[in-house]
């Protein structure tokens, strides 16, 4: 059977969609692939881009490993068989490429819920491989701020 994919870059909306690909991995009883991508940051000298140091970009892909495995780690608690692709470049291209390899029944990612000025300078990744991913994408919406001051707000009426 085909696996569920899971692109993550460990932020709170991430979080989301991890929960939401390990519960739709368990209930089609098939495995979850996790992907993060990572990429070596460029600082600018004059005009021109250079590369930063190598520690640099030994760090980036230790993070990005790290957030792999912990996502995995927890799959792998309630019985789901993973996998782990921890990939180099610009994270929208990369997770569209996995999933061409991997070829996943979903494709499971979290969106920021930025509004329209936020995005236009920030881009938005889920939006990029909703567009260019050649299967079916599951985007997890952040939860919005008034959910999370009545999940607060319920929260402390049971104290």
């Amino acid at each position: 059977m085909k696996p569920v994919l899971l692109a993550t870059d460990g932020s709170p909306t991430a979080e989301r969609a991890t929960e939401t690909a390990i519960e739709l991995a368990k209930l089609l009883d098939t495995e979850l692939v996790v992907t993060t991508v990572w990429n070596i940051p460029y600082t600018t000298v004059g005009f021109a881009p250079a590369p930063m140091p190598v520690e640099v970009a030994h760090a980036g892909e230790k993070e990005a490993r790290k957030i792999a495995v912990s996502a995995a780690a927890r799959a792998e608690e309630v019985g789901i068989e993973t996998r782990l692709a921890v990939l180099r470049g610009f994270p929208a291209e990369e997770i569209c490429l996995a999933a061409d390899q991997y070829e996943p029944r979903f494709l499971v990612i979290g969106s920021h819920g930025w509004g329209p000025v936020k995005r236009a300078i920030f881009g938005s990744v889920s939006t990029a491989v909703l567009h260019h991913a050649r299967c079916p994408v599951l985007v997890v919406p952040a939860e919005t701020t008034e959910a999370v001051e009545a999940n607060g707000a319920r929260q402390q009426a049971h104290v």
